[in-house]
């Protein structure tokens, strides 16, 4: 069983390419003129004449230009090390990118600094032009951000050390993750593999595969678990630290980064944690029901992303089919949905082979050059990957029903992209449960509603509280590799209770999201895009014939307003208050109640 291989030499035929190859120098050549022209006019940024603003709106443009350039280029190296981590062309070629990148952002610094701080007239005159007016909602809020900025030699040697400082902690672990072999120990035999298919086997129907394949992955991280320690430890130390610095005004958290990032605010976030917490009795009651089919006390910890074990369909089902089910479910929202997934297929946009040095995990991903969206996964044939497909495709249907808008509308968060994912998700599952005619396929289809009850609103949870207790830790001193496990042990308990047999003790050590180096607590935006999403879908009803337009609109707005202004536009409601989420969280109630019904 394998997926498909996506194509990228669309894109650029390969590295040495001529197309690569003159990107590259004109993203150089770009970054030459644009050091020069702030050289040239960053002296009279105090007092800017109409001249001085053409040549703003003017180096803005050109950076508009590098950043498409220079981002559909990462794209392409990633795409590559993501399907082979040992790539030595696109490791080395990364790695001048991501020096052209710490340049590219030290050269903007003054600019940035300039839009930050000006008065409300020069920026209005800044906005005053075709192609840089979207971008005025993204400046705004960085014009937020103001109150925690240093001084221009300051900003400038920050972002000189990231390339050697925190960024280097997070592709040590991309490289570390992409050569790791798990060693599958079975009765009569031992199999090694690599990380992404040890991971894949996690979601099959047989338990001794799951099984295997779990232990395997506990294995080989506590081997080195001192080395994640130490990359956990240091990415929350640099950004400790660099809060630090910029509290010199107004106290900086190691919070507001990641809620800024979300355009959420903390009270919004502690709504929905809140409203997570007073359901979490009730939400267990799935991981004892999924246990209960399987004929257990509680879950095994290789049990989590298992399928129903009375499956319709124990087979693995392949790719194509796997894509025609999802394409057909979507097809009951709307058929430019359908139509989207079928695209993707025929142009070999998706990527779902297992491969020995494959990088573990699922994304998708752009060309801004382009704008076509590409999906990255370990297809096996399984429910779960079914499910991932149609997670994956949902962000890409994001990113294309927005492709004709300017590049300073299309940066949507975390918050409102998991929205569109999950909500791909729900409407997989809801199409799979009204076409279910056995009873069986309705009680496989139910499964998936337990799982991500499960993972939502307790598992995400879990990885949140487990970052904000290590950051507040962290702030007097390093946690060993002991430690952490011992944090993570009691937030697994604290939320999981008797839902499963131990706790995931390495959970912070082999889960890709808390060694990111550009981004911290990558966790709650999926819990935010859950209930969010099944508010939506919730009015699918009511709204009948206009739902998809609604939908869209919905998806059309994510990159020019905050999220509680977004829900309250679309839907009206306050996202501040946990009466919100907890809407959402009666829905998946309702599920969960069905599904014991069902069994």
């Amino acid at each position: 069983m394998n997926g498909p291989t996506w194509d990228i030499e669309s894109v650029y035929p390969s590295i040495s390419s001529k197309e690569f190859q003159n990107d590259w120098t004109a993203i150089h050549a770009d970054l030459e003129s644009l050091q020069k022209n702030l050289a040239e006019i960053k002296t009279v940024f105090a007092n800017p004449t109409d001249k001085t603003i053409t040549q703003i709106q003017n180096i803005l443009l050109m950076n508009e230009k590098n950043t498409v350039l220079a981002s559909t280029m990462s794209t392409y190296l990633t795409c590559i090390l993501s399907v082979d981590s040992t790539n030595e062309e696109a490791k080395t070629k990364s790695s001048e990118l991501d020096i052209f990148f710490s340049k590219f952002s030290q050269a903007m610094v003054p600019l940035n600094l300039f839009l930050q701080h000006c008065s409300e007239d020069v920026f209005a005159k800044v906005l005053n032009h075709e192609h840089i007016k979207p971008y005025q909602f993204t400046f705004e809020q960085h014009r937020q951000k103001a109150i925690f900025s240093l001084p221009e030699a300051e900003e400038t040697l920050l972002k000189s050390l990231e390339v050697s400082g925190h960024s280097a902690w997070g592709d040590l672990y991309d490289e570390l993750s992409g050569n790791i072999r798990v060693q599958l120990k079975y009765p009569d035999r031992t199999e090694t593999v690599g990380l992404a298919k040890a991971s894949a086997l996690t979601k099959t129907a047989s338990e001794l595969d799951r099984k295997a394949a779990w232990l395997g992955i506990q294995e080989a991280w506590a081997e080195h678990q001192h080395s994640a320690a130490a990359i956990v430890n240091a990415l929350a130390g640099w950004r400790l630290e660099e809060a630090e610095k910029r509290s010199h005004t107004q106290d900086k958290t190691f919070m507001n980064d990641p809620l800024f990032k979300n355009r959420i605010s903390q009270k919004t976030l502690d709504a929905m944690i809140s409203a997570c917490k007073d359901n979490t009795k009730d939400i267990r009651k799935a991981g004892h029901l999924m246990a209960k089919l399987m004929k257990k006390d509680r879950l095994e910890l290789w049990d989590q992303m298992a399928p129903s074990p009375i499956a319709a369909s124990p087979a693995a089902i392949p790719f194509e089919q796997g894509a025609k089910i999802v394409r057909d479910a979507f097809a009951h929202v709307s058929p430019e949905m359908a139509d989207f997934v079928q695209m993707m297929v025929d142009k070999k946009w998706i990527e779902g082979r297992v491969l020995p040095n494959k990088r573990t995990g699922a994304y998708c991903t752009g060309f801004l050059k382009t704008n076509e969206p590409r999906v990255y996964m370990t297809y096996m044939g399984s429910n779960s990957d079914i499910g991932t497909l149609a997670h994956e495709l949902g962000h890409g249907f994001h990113a294309w029903v927005m492709r004709d808008m300017s590049l300073g509308e299309q940066n949507y968060p975390m918050t409102l992209a998991e929205t569109a994912s999950v909500f791909a998700e729900t409407v997989l599952g809801d199409a799979l449960m009204t076409q279910a005619k056995s009873q069986e396929e309705k009680i496989e289809n139910a499964w998936g509603d337990l799982e991500s009850a499960m993972a939502f609103l307790i598992n995400i949870p879990v990885r949140y509280e487990f970052e904000k207790r290590f950051y507040e830790a962290r702030k007097d001193r390093t946690l060993s590799a002991k430690e952490l496990r011992e944090l993570m042990k009691t937030v697994w308990t604290e939320w999981y209770g008797d839902s499963t047999e131990g706790a995931d003790e390495l959970f912070w050590a082999h889960k890709l999201h808390f060694h990111i180096a550009g981004l911290s607590f990558y966790n709650f935006p999926y819990t935010f895009g859950y209930l969010f999403s099944l508010s939506i879908y919730a009015r699918r009803e009511e709204l009948g014939a206009g739902f998809m337009e609604k939908y869209k609109a919905i998806l059309r707005d994510t990159g020019r307003m905050t999220a509680e202004e977004l829900i309250q536009k679309h839907l009206g409601e306050d996202i501040t208050q946990p009466a919100f989420w907890q809407k959402s969280i009666n829905v998946v109630k309702s599920k969960i109640s069905h599904f014991e019904s069902l069994i």
